[in-house]
């Protein structure tokens, strides 16, 4: 009887397990900085060790001293709508330890990222990651 009971409640045990499984992603920028994604595309945002920016992020590069990072904010209230109509931009400046302990500057509108880019003497900002902003 037990042996019959056990058979009958491993694939009852697996189909709720495997229900509790998601999707996820990363891609690595540089150093321990990664771009990552749980369950949706939509979460796309910038990690070390902590969320640096916020979802979604959809352009990526980075120079020998700064991330930098371009992202559309999420609508209100939403885990996957994406407000398209908004571009914030971010300066990271890069360090070695487990978590970020250098300034982040951001969000930023283009002309402020502009601006920061003279102040920090950031001379060539390229977005070498893309991802999609259409899903």
């Amino acid at each position: 009887m037990f042996r019959l009971l056990t058979r009958s409640v491993k694939p009852i045990f697996l189909l709720a397990f495997s229900s509790c499984l998601f999707d996820s992603g990363a891609d690595r920028v540089v150093d321990d900085y990664e771009v990552a994604w749980i369950d949706v595309h939509e979460q796309r945002a910038l990690y070390k060790g902590e969320e640096l920016v916020p979802p979604y992020v959809f352009e990526v590069g980075h120079d020998s001293k700064y991330i930098f990072a371009k992202q559309h904010p999420l609508m209100p209230n939403s885990i996957d709508v994406l407000d398209k109509s908004v571009v914030n931009y971010y300066i990271i400046e890069r360090t070695r330890t487990v978590y970020q302990d250098k300034p982040k500057y951001g969000p930023l509108t283009k002309e402020e990222f502009e601006k920061k880019c003279t102040e920090l003497k950031i001379a060539d900002v390229v977005f070498d990651l893309k991802y999609p902003s259409n899903f």
